[in-house]
C-alpha cells in the first residue's frame, strides 16, 4: 500500500508539473501574437517620433542631422557641376552615388566676391538644402522653394538667416538653393548662341527650374507634397520668381509663387543682341578674343578669374526664346499669373544708417532731389519735393529714404501686383512690411530695411544682427515672427494666406488696393502712396 501510495503520489506530481507546463505553454501560444503586436507597434511609434537622418533621393542616399527643433539636409547635389564644358550650358542632371553620401553641411558657394569683398566660391555649387520639422513626421506638406538675393551676382542659401529656419516647424519644408551666378549665370556669346541653337544666357533660371524638377521628383522622401510647391524669392531672387511665372519652361513646377522687394518693370529684360554686345568686352579682358576657338577658351578660364573680370558688365534677365521668350511683365500683364501670387515690399527698402555727425538738413534733402530729378525733365523735381514735403517726416533723412524706397521698389512691386491682379486670372494678396527693430539700436534706425523681412519670415530673428551677439527679439516680435510664417504656410498650402492669422488678409485689386501692413498688430490698408506712385511710375524706370 505504502508503495502504491508513493508511486501514485509522484505519478499524480508527475502529472501535475506537466500539466502546468502544458498550460504555460498553452498560455505563450495563446498570449504570443499579442506581445508581437506590442513589440511592433512600439517598434513602429519609436521609429515615428525618431526622425529619419537618412532619406533615399533618386540620386543615392544622404544623411542630414537633427539640430534642435529641425532635420536637415544640405548640400544636396541637384544638378552636375557646371565645369569645363558644361560652363554655359542648361544645367546636366546629377550622376548617382554609390553609400550614404553625407548632408550635414553646406555645399560651395557660387564664384562671387561675397559682401565683405572677398572672392569666393566653386563652380561646383549647384545645391540644395532640405529643413523640416525634426518632431513630425507627416507626409503631404507644402513645400517652400526660395531663391536667395543679391542682384544675380552673390549671395547664397546657406546665409545665417536662411539656415535652421523655424518656419519649417510651422507645417511647411522649407528648401534653399544655389544658382550660377555673374557671369557665370547670365553670359550671352555669338559662339554660346549657335552652339545652343539660338539662345544664350538665364542660366540661373535654367538652374532654378532644374532645382524645381529635383524638388518635383524626390521630396515625397522628405515628406513633401509636389503637387504644393510654393517659389518665392526677395530682392534678385523675387526678379527671377517673376521671370518663372512667365517661363513656358518652369509652368507645372510649383503650385503658388511668392516676390519680396523686387519686380522687373516692363521693357527692363534685356534683348539677346544688347546683352551680347554688352558682354563683348569680357574676352578681351581675360585674353581670348585673339582665339582660334574663344568658347574654349573662355571655358578654360578659372571661374574666379571670370568673376574679377565681371565688373560693368549687366546681369538682366534675356528675352531668348528657351526659358524666357517673352518680357515677363508684359506676359503677365497681358495674360494673367499662371498662379496665386504673395507679393510685397519693405517701406525702408532703400535704408542705411544716416551721418549722425553731419545731418541732412532740409536744404541738402531739396538739393538731393534735384541733382537726381533735374537731368530727367523740368519740374520734375518741384513735383517729388511735394510728394514728399520734408515737413512730413521726423527728419529730412526719413524724407530722402521714402522717395527713394518707393521709386526703387515700392512702387514696382505696385505696378507689377496690379498688372497681375486686373486679369482675375489667379488671386493676389500684397504686404507692407513696416516693423522696425526694437531691442538693437543700429538696427531700429535703419526703419524696416531691405531684407528685414525675411529673418520674420523664416523664424530667424536671433541673427538679425551682423554682430557676434545674437539679436534678442521682444515677445511682440517673436508674435509677429509666428504670424507671418503662418501667413505664409498657409498660402503655400492652400493658395490663400489666411486661416491662422489674427487679421484678415483681404485679396489685392487695381482698385481699393488692400494692403495688409506687417507690424505689431497687422492691420489692413486700403492703398498706399498712391499719389506718388501714380506720379513715380510716369519717370524713366531707376
Amino acid at each position: 500500500m505504502f508503495l502504491n501510495g508513493f508511486v501514485d503520489r509522484r505519478i499524480e506530481a508527475a502529472t501535475l508539473h506537466f500539466t502546468r507546463k502544458a498550460a504555460r505553454r498553452r498560455g505563450l501560444i495563446v498570449w504570443l501574437p499579442l506581445i508581437i503586436l506590442l513589440f511592433c507597434t512600439a517598434s513602429v511609434l519609436a521609429q515615428r517620433h525618431t526622425p529619419q537622418t537618412i532619406v533615399s533621393t533618386r540620386s543615392g542616399l544622404v544623411q542630414g542631422v537633427v539640430q534642435g527643433q529641425l532635420r536637415a539636409f544640405r548640400g544636396i547635389p541637384y544638378a552636375a557641376p557646371p565645369i569645363g564644358n558644361l560652363r554655359w550650358r542648361p544645367p546636366a542632371p546629377v550622376v548617382p552615388w554609390d553609400g550614404v553620401r553625407d548632408a550635414s553641411t553646406f555645399g560651395p558657394l557660387c564664384p562671387q566676391f561675397d559682401a565683405s569683398g572677398r572672392l569666393r566660391g566653386s563652380e561646383d555649387c549647384l545645391t540644395l538644402n532640405i529643413f523640416t520639422a525634426a518632431s513630425r513626421q507627416t507626409h503631404h506638406e507644402p513645400v517652400m522653394v526660395f531663391f536667395h538675393g543679391g542682384g544675380n551676382a552673390r549671395g547664397s542659401g546657406s546665409q545665417p538667416s536662411f539656415d535652421n529656419p523655424l518656419l519649417a516647424t510651422r507645417g511647411a519644408i522649407v528648401v534653399t538653393a544655389e544658382y550660377r551666378l555673374g557671369i557665370l549665370g547670365q553670359f550671352v556669346h555669338p559662339a554660346l548662341r549657335a552652339e545652343n541653337g539660338g539662345t544664350s544666357g538665364n542660366y540661373l533660371l535654367m538652374d532654378m527650374i532644374a532645382a524645381l524638377r529635383w524638388v518635383r521628383d524626390n521630396i515625397d522622401a522628405f515628406g513633401g507634397d509636389p503637387d504644393r510647391v510654393m517659389v518665392f524669392g526677395q530682392s534678385a531672387g523675387s526678379y527671377e520668381t517673376e521671370a518663372l511665372l512667365a517661363s513656358p519652361a518652369a509652368q507645372g513646377l510649383f503650385a503658388t509663387a511668392g516676390m519680396e522687394s523686387g519686380s522687373i518693370p516692363s521693357g527692363q529684360s534685356m534683348s539677346q543682341d544688347d546683352m551680347q554686345a554688352a558682354h563683348a568686352p569680357l574676352a578681351a579682358r581675360v585674353g581670348c578674343d585673339g582665339a582660334p576657338d574663344v568658347l574654349a577658351c573662355l571655358r578654360a578660364v578659372p571661374a574666379l578669374t571670370l568673376v574679377t573680370n565681371q565688373a560693368g558688365l549687366p546681369f538682366n534677365l534675356t528675352i531668348e526664346p528657351d526659358v524666357l521668350p517673352v518680357d515677363p511683365f508684359d506676359m503677365i500683364a497681358q495674360s494673367g499669373l499662371p498662379a496665386p501670387l504673395l507679393i510685397g515690399s519693405n517701406s525702408a527698402e532703400n535704408s542705411s544708417a544716416p551721418d549722425l555727425n553731419n545731418p541732412l538738413d532740409a536744404a541738402g534733402y531739396e538739393a538731393r532731389i534735384r541733382a537726381y530729378f533735374d537731368p530727367i525733365g523740368p519740374g520734375i523735381s518741384d513735383q517729388v519735393l511735394a510728394l514728399y514735403p520734408v515737413t512730413n517726416y521726423p527728419t529730412p533723412w526719413d524724407a530722402l529714404i521714402d522717395m527713394g524706397s518707393d521709386y526703387d521698389v515700392t512702387c514696382e512691386t505696385r505696378s507689377f501686383a496690379m498688372a497681375a491682379a486686373r486679369s482675375r486670372q489667379q488671386p493676389v494678396w500684397r504686404y507692407l512690411f513696416t516693423h522696425r527693430f526694437e531691442n538693437d539700436p543700429g538696427l531700429s534706425i535703419l526703419g524696416p530695411f531691405h531684407r528685414a523681412e525675411l529673418f520674420f519670415v523664416f523664424g530667424t530673428l536671433p541673427v538679425a544682427t551682423d554682430s557676434d551677439t545674437a539679436y534678442v527679439p521682444t515677445d511682440a516680435e517673436i508674435a509677429l515672427s509666428n504670424r507671418m510664417m503662418d501667413y505664409w504656410v498657409h498660402f503655400a498650402a492652400h493658395g490663400n494666406p489666411n486661416g491662422l492669422g489674427p487679421v484678415h488678409w483681404r485679396r489685392y485689386n487695381d482698385e481699393s488696393e488692400p494692403i495688409l501692413e506687417l507690424d505689431d498688430p497687422p492691420r489692413r490698408l486700403s492703398g498706399y502712396h498712391v499719389a506718388q506712385c501714380n506720379y513715380l511710375q510716369t519717370l524713366p524706370q531707376p
